[in-house]
């Protein structure tokens, strides 16, 4: 299974209350790319309000075993206010996602961090689609 093809398999159908499953896919995750992994935390800390915290808390903590990205400390401040239920500021968004900007491709990644604020004014939008743009142009 390619990247696409796995990233279109858990989207909206992550398996949260299923232990088993939910950890072979973040392994399965690995083994495919890192943009695959980031989907998989993007399925966890983006889960439905019906999965429970604490469910939620532990698939996290197995998807951070054993995932070494050098995105990840950047990716990681976002993922947990996701997961906290708190967001982070519109500036530090727009900064977190510019240094997100070079890596062409992490597109999952650039999803945790754009839903990790609530930008009424647009800037957050304007900027994420500026690096999608420049990212398929690449």
């Amino acid at each position: 299974m390619n990247e696409q093809e796995f990233i279109e398999s858990i989207d909206f159908n992550f398996p949260y209350q299923d232990g088993v499953k939910a950890l072979e896919l973040i392994d399965q995750a690995k083994k495919i790319s890192s943009n695959a992994s980031f989907m998989v935390l993007h399925e966890i800390v983006r889960a439905p309000t019906d999965v429970d915290h604490e469910v939620r808390k532990k698939l996290y903590k197995q998807w951070l075993s054993g995932f070494n990205h050098k995105l990840l400390p950047i990716v990681r401040e976002a993922a947990e206010s996701l997961l906290s239920g708190s967001e982070l500021s519109i500036s530090r968004v727009l900064e977190l996602m510019q240094h997100i900007e070079p890596e062409v491709g992490q597109y999952c990644a650039l999803g945790i961090i754009y839903f990790a604020c609530d930008d009424q004014e647009g800037k957050v939008d304007d900027l994420y689609n500026q690096i999608i743009e420049q990212w398929q142009s690449a």
